[in-house]
């Protein structure tokens, strides 16, 4: 078993977990931030540290990489509405 410890937690706007959805596909959760995570895995290496994403779990967050059906985080996809304000800024 591992021993993790929060050292710092950073916002993560515009970033989301990737689920696998079985037959639905893919599914997108916003994170709501990121962790900097001091890490024992206790296989006498020592700590080690991580950045690891975190979502609401009910009343509290979780780390979204301990999901069995997590697949990664990414940066979250613009909307057309997105691009509309980049191009309307050139």
């Amino acid at each position: 078993m591992e021993e993790v410890k929060i050292l710092q937690i950073m916002p993560a706007e515009g970033w989301v977990a990737v689920y696998d959805g079985g037959d639905d596909g893919e599914m997108e959760e916003a994170l709501a931030c990121f962790a900097l995570v001091s890490v024992d895995y206790q296989n006498g290496d020592g700590p080690q540290t991580e950045v690891r994403g975190m979502a609401p779990d009910g009343k509290a967050l979780s780390f979204v990489e301990d999901a069995e059906n997590f697949v990664t985080v990414r940066r979250a996809e613009e909307t057309e509405e997105d691009d509309d304000e980049e191009e309307s800024e050139d």
